[in-house]
């Protein structure tokens, strides 16, 4: 179960706690008010709490953390656990804090003295929640750290092809600079060559020419 079904399976059974007769619903009155009424359970008032949290604003919710906080640090009640850890276990908020949760439950869920406990059906169910979604996020981050780990092989092997193919691009080009020295070297010497032979050319010409222009004789 994901998280967010999680608290909307929490809303209905806490829904179910709530009173439906007319006479014995709750009042709208203040939190501090309903929670004095003697003949309230507390499964109501954890059910009163929790709709009152789904009413606040986000900035309200940091400041509802710490009364009840220092609530449950004076009496250490069963009632007052249980709200700290719905407080900390509350989807969306800058202070959730599912280890501490657990933390408050273990008591609640594990203790033999508190059995008969009419918070304890609630407690075990939310405790089975945040474990389930540990698990899911350990199970989510093992997967993301793999999913890492293999990007990060794939971009060590691209990086070693990229060196390896720019080192064989260096080598054509090394090779290719080479062949073009060489080649412009037997250039440069055909040129000497043509230049040498052209020379030679003229030269006999010349001698050619000063032959047929010598006088002959009688």
């Amino acid at each position: 179960m994901n998280r967010g079904a999680g608290w909307i399976v929490l809303a209905v059974v806490l829904g179910a706690c709530a009173p439906v007769d007319s006479k014995t619903a709750r009042p709208e009155t203040p939190w501090d008010q309903s929670a004095a009424e003697p003949t309230q359970s507390d499964p109501d008032r954890i059910a009163g709490f929790y709709d009152r949290l789904l009413r606040m604003k986000k900035y309200e919710l940091g400041g509802e953390l710490e009364t009840v906080r220092r609530s449950f640090e004076n009496d250490k009640s069963e009632l007052d656990r249980l709200k700290l850890a719905l407080l900390l276990s509350l989807p969306g908020t800058s202070f959730r804090d599912d280890n501490a949760a657990l933390a408050l439950l273990d008591p609640l869920t594990k203790d033999k003295d508190r059995e008969g406990s009419t918070l304890r059906p609630l407690a075990i169910w939310l405790h089975s929640e945040l474990l389930e979604s540990r698990h899911s996020e350990d199970a989510a981050q093992q997967q993301a750290a793999k999913l890492k780990e293999e990007w990060r092989r794939s971009d060590d092997a691209l990086q070693q092809q990229m060196a390896k193919l720019k080192e064989e691009l260096r080598r054509s080009d090394d090779a290719l600079q080479q062949q073009t020295a060489r080649l412009k070297e037997e250039q440069r010497r055909a040129e000497a060559l043509q230049q040498k032979l052209e020379a030679i050319l003229d030269m006999e010409k010349k001698m050619i020419e000063r032959e047929q222009n010598l006088p002959t004789k009688k």
